[in-house]
């Protein structure tokens, strides 16, 4: 009884192992007695991809045992007094960042976003191995590796660091490769599209566009540039995109509501945005979980055309598919009120 009351404590010691974070700061991780490379972990206490992070892939417990053996673990809080400096000195572009340093502070690799546990592994051994790494790339291509991969990939790596001049000057050198593939041919093209984009040149973006119809990044291309004429109040160029695109992108329900969303706040078109919403709601399953966001769409544009109170009956299904959600009712409470 007792040797399984002992193998018990020890199943349940194997399955509730937790990650230790590093609670010092970065420059006090680079002084420690080791030679582990240092793991930051740069989050928001809004980002939800952060928190998903936490919940599934920091609590599993091979990657925890990976990252013990190998990594020395650091959370900052990105938008802290002293993590703020820090994401904009390494020019952050997104939530979570992730960067691993070696113990002379040179940036290994970083990564964006959310991994499942099984690719955050991987990830790891490729950064304890150095294999596909920033650095592993770097050195390959100054040690007179041109290939369009290496090119590729590590155009890629600079342009997460926020280095766009340097990524732009080696995407344009993909696009000289006699060996690039179709997929290299248009991520380079999107890529350089996209920095010239950032940086107040809309003309390569649209141009990409009209030069290649067929490309599978073409929606990719049109939403950034829609967003673009968005936040530069370009709004007739904004809507004659929008115009030009919707009916080509009709199979795609979340277009079609980013569309009528767009109509309702710019107030146009709001007859054919209503009909575009009842085709996207006519193509999503009844438990998928957009549904109650188009709906809210729905019920916006009943709201901008005056039906008040077709916009409360709508807004009522946004609440009933997802009851916790305050924004669907405060809604309902502005449709309320504009009636008194």
């Amino acid at each position: 009884m007792k040797k399984y009351f002992i193998f018990f404590i020890l199943i349940f010691s194997c399955d509730s192992q937790k990650l230790n974070w590093f609670e010092g700061t970065l420059e006090e991780a680079f002084e420690l007695p080791n030679n582990k490379i240092i793991m930051v972990d740069f989050y928001t206490d809004w980002c939800l991809p952060c928190k998903q992070l936490d919940s599934e892939t920091f609590t599993n417990n091979e990657v925890i045992q990976n990252i013990k053996n190998n990594f020395i673990p650091i959370k900052i809080n990105a938008e802290s007094k002293y993590g703020m400096p820090l994401f904009e000195k390494f020019k952050g572009t997104g939530y979570p960042m992730i960067i691993f340093f070696d113990k002379n502070k040179n940036e290994i690799d970083r990564m964006y976003g959310y991994y499942s546990a099984k690719t955050f592994l991987k990830k790891l051994n490729n950064i304890s191995s150095g294999n596909g790494t920033f650095t592993d790339l770097l050195t390959k291509y100054k040690l007179g590796d041109n290939s369009s991969t290496t090119i590729f990939e590590l155009a890629k790596k600079y342009f997460s660091k926020g280095d766009y001049d340097s990524s732009i000057e080696l995407y344009e050198k993909v696009l000289e490769n006699k060996d690039l593939s179709y997929n290299m041919f248009h991520q380079s093209n999107y890529a350089i599209s996209m920095i010239k984009l950032k940086n107040d040149d809309s003309q390569t973006m649209e141009n990409y566009i009209q030069k290649y119809p067929e490309s599978f990044l073409l929606k990719k291309s049109i939403i950034d540039l829609l967003m673009y004429y968005k936040f530069s109040f370009l709004e007739k160029k904004e809507t004659d995109l929008y115009e030009e695109y919707i009916d080509k992108f009709s199979d795609d329900p979340l277009f079609i509501n980013q569309y009528c969303w767009r109509m309702t706040e710019l107030n146009t078109n709001l007859n054919k945005a209503l009909q575009k919403i009842n085709l996207s709601l006519s193509m999503i399953d009844e438990n998928d979980t957009n549904k109650a966001m188009i709906n809210d769409t729905k019920a916006e544009i009943f709201w901008k055309l005056g039906e008040t109170d077709k916009a409360i009956i709508t807004i009522n299904e946004s609440i009933e598919t997802d009851p916790s959600n305050e924004y669907y009712k405060n809604q309902k409470r502005k449709f309320l009120n504009s009636i008194n």
